[in-house]
């Protein structure tokens, strides 16, 4: 409708644009379609770093709360009820300077992956370059993979493998409840993109790998420090 076209057009629009330029500009001097997408991949992945690493310190600063405040928190729900456990609670989060609001500073980083994904599903499923072009064993990069018998695909596994061993990775200093969030979100992304063309499971894929090594990275240097 009307009120989605407008909303696409402010939020998602120029990420789509930016995905295709920067795609076409490759096309003009590497040969190959299929590493055209792992070149998407990187080079978006590597724009979009600086505002994945701000957000992390946001999200370590919003861990490092929830953990000072975890103790008298669990104290006063273990101990009182109703509006008196409202009333103490609340006097926890002042102490802290705390809002319950905060905790949505963990979706931050799936924030930042929604307008790409977006703009990449967008540009990627409906770009005429990548129909019938084989890369690889994938015979139509603009076609499900259907690499295993009964027309079954194996990239949006190797696509979730890739999202769960990043969470893995990354979820070592997370909640419980945080790494279940991640494991969640792999769930519904196999989901959404397993009919996709598998142009587009390549340039997510990579993605997703490239998360990984970033992450790997992160927690090399913080077991350092």
């Amino acid at each position: 409708n009307k009120e989605w076209f407008m909303l696409y057009t402010i939020l998602f629009k120029p990420f789509e644009v930016l995905i295709g330029k920067i795609f076409i500009w490759l096309e003009g001097f590497v040969p190959s379609i299929g590493i055209s997408l792992i070149l998407l991949s990187l080079i978006v992945s590597t724009l979009v770093l600086p505002l994945y690493l701000l957000v992390e310190k946001v999200q370590e600063k919003e861990r490092k709360v929830q953990l000072a405040m975890k103790p008298k928190i669990d104290e006063f729900k273990s101990v009182y009820k109703g509006y008196e456990r409202y009333l103490y609670i609340n006097e926890v989060y002042r102490r802290h300077n705390y809002h319950p609001v905060y905790a949505l500073r963990g979706l931050l980083g799936l924030l930042i992956q929604i307008p790409f994904f977006i703009g990449a599903y967008s540009f990627l499923s409906h770009y005429p370059g990548i129909q019938g072009v084989s890369f690889l064993y994938l015979q139509d990069l603009g076609l499900p993979d259907h690499l295993l018998p009964f027309g079954l695909n194996v990239l949006p596994f190797v696509m979730t493998a890739a999202n769960l061993a990043s969470g893995y990775v990354y979820g070592t200093k997370l909640s419980l409840q945080e790494n279940l969030n991640i494991i969640v979100i792999a769930v519904v992304f196999l989901v959404i993109l397993y009919s996709a063309p598998s142009g587009l499971l390549v340039y997510w894929t990579c993605n997703n790998l490239y998360s990984l090594v970033k992450n790997l990275i992160l927690n090399c240097r913080g077991g350092r420090s």
